[in-house]
């Protein structure tokens, strides 16, 4: 009789919204792999016909964890959105645990990505200039995995991931160091053109609230604080929801589209031959950034988002202001978004993530003019 290899130790976090037919394939490399502790992080529903939907879904994840484990859930009782919900559910984790892997609900996994991550996790827990390990290889053809099984790179991807608490403590789902490290340039000097023209939006759009993701500011931190992620020889994930009607970015083109979800789902077979150094391998993030970020940013578009946030940055300095007002700003948010009891004891910086950036605009006028009408009466 063998001997039976004890239960996978590393805590696995799923996280599911809406999507039904996409969780049940993906929940299926969980319920084979059976670890011993499983984190549910589940969004709310944003109105009644979503609640029906989120509901479906986290009644099958309860009827099929069918090994014996230790399950955590954090339920949303309200929709919170791609930005705030993923980095509210991955601290909830990390408020328990020192390392994690992450899968979507439209992740497929290999189960040798499971192994993988676990390896990796333990081998490199102390070297913090690792933060994160990825699943996910759309350029395996790389000369690094020639004689390696990984490469450190400054362009690891979300799909499928694990990472430590150390690392999350550097997250910033706000990028408030943008704008300095805007001003010097910083990612420039690893970024292409294209690159650095398509970051240098998102991240202004991010600053200001207009781009409502989560991932984006991963990246930031992970180039902000010069750390490396760890990419696969092979693929070990596949993404198999991308460009879903019912996913919460359904507008990615079908070139993306195409390039993501046709790679290939491959197993990567132990002992992993790891490098002799850790060094980011400038060949793969080039082919990476020559691969993936092809979009051609033209003058004209540089122009217009470049005045975008230059509206928003004026905008924002005044809502700033405004924050500092308590009496005015809780009347602004109670009035016009209902808020309960919890969310009226929120800090002013994250009161302010529930105002979007059309109404930060018209906030921030109405205090201009409120400012200006409290000045004069003083003055009288």
């Amino acid at each position: 009789m063998g001997i039976k290899e004890k239960a996978f130790d590393i805590p696995v976090a799923f996280i599911v919204y809406k999507r039904l037919d996409v969780t049940k394939e993906s929940f299926e490399a969980i319920r084979k792999l059976q670890p011993a502790k499983l984190y549910i992080i589940s969004d709310g529903p944003k109105d009644l016909k979503d609640k029906k939907l989120v509901e479906d879904v986290r009644r099958y994840i309860d009827s099929h964890i069918d090994w014996d484990c230790r399950v955590y859930r954090n339920y949303a009782p309200k929709n919170m959105g791609l930005r705030y919900r993923m980095p509210s559910g991955m601290a909830w984790v990390f408020e328990k645990e020192d390392m994690a892997i992450f899968i979507e609900d439209d992740i497929k996994a290999s189960q040798s990505f499971f192994y993988y991550c676990r390896d990796m996790l333990e081998h490199y827990k102390n070297d913090e200039r690792i933060a994160m390990i990825s699943g996910n290889n759309l350029y395996p053809d790389a000369k690094c995995f020639e004689t390696e099984d990984i490469c450190f790179s400054y362009f690891s991807t979300i799909w499928g991931w694990a990472t430590w608490k150390r690392a999350w403590k550097l997250y910033d789902v706000n990028i408030r160091r943008w704008p300095e490290l805007k001003k010097k340039k910083k990612f420039k000097k690893f970024m292409t053109a294209n690159t650095w023209k398509f970051f240098s939006i998102v991240f202004d759009d991010l600053q200001y609230h207009w781009y409502r993701t989560w991932g984006y500011q991963w990246d930031f931190m992970m180039w902000a604080n010069e750390k490396l992620g760890i990419v696969p020889k092979v693929n070990l994930v596949k993404n198999i929801g991308m460009g879903d009607s019912m996913a919460e970015h359904p507008d990615d083109k079908q070139e993306k589209i195409d390039q993501v979800s046709g790679v290939k789902l491959r197993e990567l077979t132990k002992p992993f031959r790891f490098p002799g150094s850790v060094k980011r391998d400038k060949e793969y993030d080039r082919l990476f950034q020559d691969g993936f970020f092809t979009e051609k940013i033209g003058l004209f578009k540089q122009i217009k988002y470049a005045i975008r946030a230059s509206k928003y940055e004026k905008a924002y300095s005044i809502i700033k202001e405004m924050e500092k007002d308590d009496e005015y700003f809780n009347k602004v948010l109670q009035d016009k978004y209902k808020l309960d009891k919890d969310e009226l004891k929120l800090n002013p910086g994250d009161r302010y993530k529930l105002i979007t950036p059309k109404e930060m605009c018209k906030s921030a006028a109405k205090y201009k003019k409120y400012s200006k009408r409290k000045k004069s009466l003083r003055l009288l």
